[in-house]
């Protein structure tokens, strides 16, 4: 059995000047993309432009890092950690997907999560929209925001403020960028930065967000499956 061995502590060579710019460039491009629906004829209550629109979003976000970057003759993907070797298998990393998808589903229920209709129910109107939604939730969508989560924003944060708040705090900007699409229900953003926190761990102590992108990406799996099959998702996302 191969011995775990924790990750160095990282010190990243961007810093809080990188994170604003990039939170500017979201914000903006999503502002804009999203003034460009009615102008494009497309509705904006569908899951296809949803995914059309964060696809967007990101895309910008990654040129940004990729300018970045490249000033500092570092390529993105290397910078955020996606290529380091990582003492976890993959199945093992699966495993704790699922186990997470069901524990935070069991948790919903402890919380007494209110069963209302929100903005990412309103997405699922039709079957198109929920195979998009899917497909982009178990591919795209997990690996760039470890990328940019748990790659870009945790490493600035854990260096600045020590692990354990670096990881609290990226988990809890995780949990309330997915709020509005909760409709602001407090008991999802708790779950989400249960959630985010279980990832943060992972990454940190693998110095790997391949790794917590598999975890990611099962933890996924479950729900999207249940609302191609259903229609309805399992747990709100």
């Amino acid at each position: 059995m191969t011995p775990l061995i924790l990750a160095e502590p990282e010190r990243p060579f961007w810093g809080f000047a990188e994170l604003f710019v990039a939170a500017a460039l979201f914000l903006a491009s999503g502002f804009l993309v999203a003034t460009a629906a009615p102008w494009l004829h497309l509705p904006e209550q569908s899951g296809m432009w949803s995914v059309i629109e964060e696809g967007v979003v990101y895309a910008v976000l990654f040129l940004a890092l990729k300018v970045m970057f490249a000033n500092h003759g570092k390529g993105v993907f290397d910078s955020l950690g996606w290529s380091k070797p990582t003492p976890f298998t993959p199945r093992s990393l699966a495993i704790l997907g699922i186990a997470l998808s069901l524990g935070v589903g069991v948790l919903e229920k402890v919380l007494r999560t209110p069963e209302v209709d929100t903005p990412f129910d309103k997405l699922l109107g039709d079957p198109a929209s929920r195979i998009a939604v899917a497909l982009f939730g178990i591919t795209l969508a997990p690996i760039i925001e470890e990328l940019l989560f748990r790659g870009f924003l945790q490493p600035v944060l854990t260096s600045s403020f020590g692990v354990l708040p670096g990881i609290l705090a990226t988990s809890a900007v995780f949990g309330a960028m997915h709020l509005m699409q909760n409709a602001f229900i407090w008991q999802s953003g708790v779950l989400i930065m249960v959630v985010g926190f279980v990832l943060g761990i992972i990454r940190h102590l693998s110095g790997s967000t391949r790794a917590s992108t598999i975890v990611h990406i099962a933890y996924n799996l479950l729900p999207f499956l249940v609302l191609v099959v259903t229609g309805n998702p399992l747990t709100k996302k």
